[in-house]
Parts: structure tokens; sequence; C-alpha cells
């Protein structure tokens, strides 16, 4: 089983496009650092309270290209959280998903391993339309993934009929296999808006039209659309006006869904005020889809650039987004990593842009399988008793 699971793991997954962020949003946050950036500890308080009201997981993304390691990040994921993140942007099944046939044997191989990773947890399913730099449509996932759209679906906008039935058709069916307890429609929708506004009116038009006719069928589902929230407060995005569209579209998501990787705005790992004005933004539940912080202080040579990092620095911002979680009531929160993929990059990094690198060492283990500071703190939240949201 696992030789085709480890067939099915597409380049792309490796090469981390899961977790793409334009070049320009790297240079801004990268402009003001350096090796003389301070390295501030914060002393934390004991934890507070006996329960906690959110969910924790990770995603299942494997920190090598090899069978034990998919095991074993599959394994330690269920020990160590109450929800499970498949993030799925690999491409959509276009054409199988209009005509109504079945998807791809590769896809379904895949779609059916992930399924068996989720037993006895929460599952929180991303689907996507955008492609991996949102700027446009997301490719097409056939005998492989991420391939050139088909004819009938070039050159479309995303509210011709057929891109909104073929959508709408494939969301039914992930949540047909997956029955998540939480949908996301779209990731880091934001995104689009700011790299190709031109396209946000068709964009609109199909996402709201999907999500109200997922509700009509599926009324107690949450389904929502996330938001990165280092480029929703980024200085060089246009905060004012990005924020006041962004207000406006939420309206149609029944959750907040918060992709935030701190470090990508410049933004400190003890990020009070980005969490008190999330909490000041909206009054709809929030989630933490997917987040990152860097143990190790990464020096991008391309750029001339250097992201500070530490243990330290790490377990400060994991233990701020918990006891944030807990006062504000968030509904999940998602660690992206569970371990450094130094492995997986030495394999990859010949054929992936350096700024991927970036996400390398935000692992709560390092490397070598060693838990970090960060580990306890997410080990001890874990351990509060679950109360009911």
């Amino acid at each position: 089983m696992y030789s085709k699971i480890l067939q099915s793991i597409s380049f792309r997954a490796l090469s981390l496009t899961i977790l793409f962020i334009s070049i320009s949003g790297i240079l801004y946050f990268t402009s003001g650092c350096s090796d003389n950036a301070p390295d501030v500890t914060y002393e934390l308080e004991p934890i507070a309270s006996e329960s906690r009201c959110f969910h924790m997981g990770f995603t299942p993304f494997p920190y090598d290209f090899s069978i034990p390691a998919i095991i074993e990040t599959n394994q330690w994921i269920a020990q160590n959280g109450d929800i499970i993140s498949q993030h799925l942007e690999q491409g959509v099944p276009w054409t199988e998903a209009l005509e109504g046939k079945p998807f791809h044997p590769k896809m379904m191989e895949d779609w059916n391993s992930r399924k068996k990773t989720c037993n006895n947890k929460k599952i929180f399913l991303s689907l996507n339309v955008l492609n991996e730099g949102r700027t446009g449509m997301e490719l097409y996932s056939g005998a492989s993934d991420d391939m050139p759209l088909p004819e009938a679906f070039q050159n479309k906008a995303f509210n011709d009929p057929i891109i909104k039935k073929a959508y709408l058709n494939y969301c039914q069916r992930a949540i047909e296999h997956f029955e998540p307890d939480y949908l996301a429609i779209s990731i880091e929708a934001n995104e689009l808006y700011h790299h190709s506004p031109d396209k946000w009116p068709n964009y609109l038009e199909l996402y709201k039209e999907t999500y109200s006719k997922l509700k009509e069928q599926h009324p107690d589902l949450p389904v929502f659309a996330t938001i990165s929230l280092h480029n929703l407060t980024n200085k060089e995005w246009d905060p004012p006006k990005q924020q006041a569209v962004i207000k406006d579209f939420l309206k149609f998501s029944d959750i907040v869904g918060i992709s935030y990787h701190p470090f990508m705005a410049g933004q400190s790992h003890k990020p009070i005020k980005t969490f008190e004005w999330l909490k000041n933004y909206t009054d709809k539940p929030i989630a933490i889809t997917e987040t990152t912080f860097p143990a190790e202080t990464i020096r991008l040579k391309s750029y001339n650039l250097t992201i500070k990092g530490s243990p330290d620095m790490q377990r400060t911002y994991i233990r701020t987004l918990l006891d944030r979680a807990n006062q504000d009531k968030y509904l999940f929160v998602i660690s992206f990593l569970y371990r450094d993929y130094d492995a997986l990059w030495a394999k990859i990094k010949d054929s992936c842009p350096e700024a991927f690198v970036v996400w390398k060492d935000c692992g709560l283990y390092d490397e070598n399988g060693n838990k970090r500071p960060a580990y306890d703190e997410w080990k001890q939240y874990l351990s509060l008793t679950k109360a009911s949201q």
C-alpha cells in the first residue's frame, strides 16, 4: 500500500508549493531582518486554564520522500492531535468533475490513504480553485498533478458555467469521500485580490455560488475560505483597501480561516497586536488553518537576506498562539509541519526556488527527530481537557 502512496506524492507537494507565498511577500518580510535583530526571550506564565476549547492538529506532510517517513509522520500526527488537516492543492480533476466520470486511480489512492490517517479524528479538508501563486485558476489533476488545463477549460473566467459546475461537483465528491467536519473551498483568497484584482469579481461570483449550493446540501457543515493573515496585515499590500474588500467577502464564510506565518510579514514571535487586531476585525469564529515559525535562522543567499529564528522564538510563538486560541475561543489550530524536512530538502533543493527553504526548520521536532521546546508547549495544551464549544 505504501509504495502506491509514495508514487502518488507529487513533486509539487514535495516542493512545498502548498505553502507558496509570493517572492514579493518574502522580500517585504526580510527587508528589515538581519543577524543583528534582537532575540528577545519572553518569560511565559504557567497555563492558566485546566481545559482548552480548540482542536489541535497537523497536516500529514512527510519530512522525507520515503515510506518510513510517511508511516512515521502519519503515526505521530495521530498521537499528537485530535484533528487532521488534509490540504489538497495538487490540481482539480476538471474534466472528470464536469462529466461525472471517476477520478484518476492515482488520485483515489491518495484520497483513500489520506482518509485512513484520519481514523477517529476530526477532519479539516481544504480544497482550492486558485493556483499556487494565487494569481489565477488551479491546474488540472489527472494521471499526474498540476498538469496544464484541458482545452475546454483554457482561457475561461472563474465565473464561466463549466468552471462553476466542475468545481461544485469536485467539492461535492470530496465531501462525500472525506466526510469532513470543516471544509475550506478556497485557500488564501486575499492573495488573489492582491495579485490579480481584475479576476476578483469573477472569482467572487464562483465562490459565492459554490458556498451557497454546498450550504443548501450540507447545512451543518462549516464552509469557508482561508485568508493569509500575514498578508492581510502586510503594509506593502494596501491594508485598508484589502481589509475592507475581504471583510465583505467573509460574509459568505461560516468561519474565518487563518493561514498565518508571522515571520513572512516581519511580525514578531509574540504577535499580540496582530491577534488583537484579528479579534476586532471579525465577530465570526476563527480557526488557524495553517501556521509555522522557524526554530533556526535561515539565510537566502540569492537575496542576501536573513530570517531570524531560534528554538526559544518558536516556543514563544507557539505558546502565544495557543494562549490566544484558548482566550478567544478559536475552533482549531493546525501546525503545518511536525518535523524539519532537511532530508526532503536535500533531494529537491536543486529543482526548487531557494525561497522554499524558509519553512525547512519550522518543525516542532528537528531534522534528527529531537523535540524542541515548542513541542512541550504544544503537548501541555494537548493534555488539557477538551471543552465543548
